[in-house]
C-alpha cells in the first residue's frame, strides 16, 4: 500500500520503482480518528507523514488555514528547520497516515546513501517550496563557503586573501567551518547552518539554493576522496538546476569572487544618478 502511494506522489517522480520499494519499507501505517491532534504547535518535529485516507486540518491560532487529504505530505518543514512546529495539525475525520521518522530516514541514509540523499533532497525541495510562500522569509543572498576536512586550511587562506570581499558579502557555512573562519579571519559569517539529525550542514546549504538564497558556492573538496561525494553531487545538481555558480577548487573560486565583485560594481554603477556618472 505504501509503495503504491509513493508511486503516485509527484514529489518522488524521479525515483525508480526499486528505490520506492526500499523507501516504503521504512514507513509505518497508522490509523487516526476525528479530532485527534496529529502534530502540536510548539513541539519539535520528529517525523513526517503522507495521508493515505481521510482529511486533516492545519490550524493556526484557532483558525483553519489549510485542509489536507490523500497524498498530501505533512511535517517535512521540520526536516530543514530546527524551530518547533508553528501550527496544530488535527484530523477532521478518521483515516490512515503513512509515517516515517527522521531516525528512519537517517537509517536509510546510512544503509542506502544514494537513495537517502535523494529522498532528503526531494523532501527539502518540498519544504522549501512551502516556506517560499511565507512573506516573512529570509531574502538575503549568501555565498556558501564549504570545504572537506583536508582543505579547510586552504579555505581559510582563500578567505584571508579576499577578506575585503567577504567582509561586505553575506556568507553561509556549516557550524564547524564557521567557527574556524571567524577564529582565523576577521570575516563574520552571516548565516551558520546547524547540522540536523538528517542533514549535514552542507546539505542544509541545498535548502538555501532551493529558496533562492545562494548566489555562489565555494566547496573545496578533496579530489581523490569519496566521502563527500553524495552531498557534493546533490549540491552540483541543484546548482545546475537553479542555476548557481559552483567552485570546487581555488581557480574556480577565484572566478566566482571576481564575477560577483564585477556584478556588484555594475549594480552600484547602475544605481548612481545619471548626473554623477562618469566615463
Amino acid at each position: 500500500m505504501t509503495k503504491n502511494l509513493l508511486l503516485e506522489l509527484d514529489l518522488l517522480r524521479n525515483f525508480y520503482t526499486e528505490e520506492l520499494q526500499i523507501i516504503s519499507e521504512y514507513f509505518s501505517c497508522h490509523k487516526f480518528f476525528a479530532g485527534q491532534v496529529m502534530m502540536r504547535k510548539g513541539e519539535v518535529g520528529t517525523y513526517l507523514g503522507i495521508i493515505i485516507s481521510g482529511e486533516i486540518k492545519i490550524i493556526d491560532n484557532g483558525q483553519v488555514i489549510a485542509t489536507m487529504t490523500q497524498g498530501d505530505l505533512l511535517g517535512e518543514i521540520a526536516l530543514i528547520k530546527s524551530s518547533p512546529r508553528t501550527v496544530d495539525v488535527v484530523a477532521a475525520s478518521q483515516g490512515e497516515i503513512a509515517i516515517i521518522t527522521f531516525d528512519d530516514i537517517e537509517e536509510l541514509n546510512c544503509h542506502q546513501c544514494n537513495i537517502g540523499v535523494k529522498l532528503i533532497s526531494a523532501l527539502t525541495e518540498s519544504a522549501v517550496q512551502r516556506l517560499l510562500k511565507d512573506k516573512h522569509r529570509d531574502t538575503k543572498k549568501y555565498i556558501a563557503l564549504l570545504a572537506s576536512e583536508q582543505r579547510t586550511a586552504e579555505l581559510v587562506d582563500f578567505v584571508l586573501e579576499h577578506q575585503d570581499f567577504f567582509s561586505i558579502h553575506a556568507t553561509a557555512t556549516t557550524a564547524a567551518t564557521g567557527e574556524i573562519l571567524e577564529r582565523q579571519t576577521e570575516v563574520t559569517v552571516s548565516k551558520t547552518i546547524q547540522a540536523k539529525p538528517l542533514m549535514a550542514g552542507d546539505q542544509g546549504i541545498g535548502s538555501l539554493i532551493l529558496s533562492g538564497n545562494i548566489q555562489g558556492i565555494i566547496y573545496l573538496r578533496e579530489p581523490l576522496a569519496s566521502t563527500d561525494q553524495p552531498e557534493l553531487e546533490a549540491l552540483s545538481r541543484l546548482s545546475d538546476l537553479y542555476p548557481v555558480p559552483l567552485a570546487t577548487n581555488i581557480a574556480t573560486a577565484q572566478t566566482i569572487v571576481h564575477y560577483l565583485a564585477e556584478c556588484q560594481s555594475k549594480s552600484l554603477y547602475l544605481n548612481i544618478p545619471e548626473a554623477v556618472k562618469v566615463c
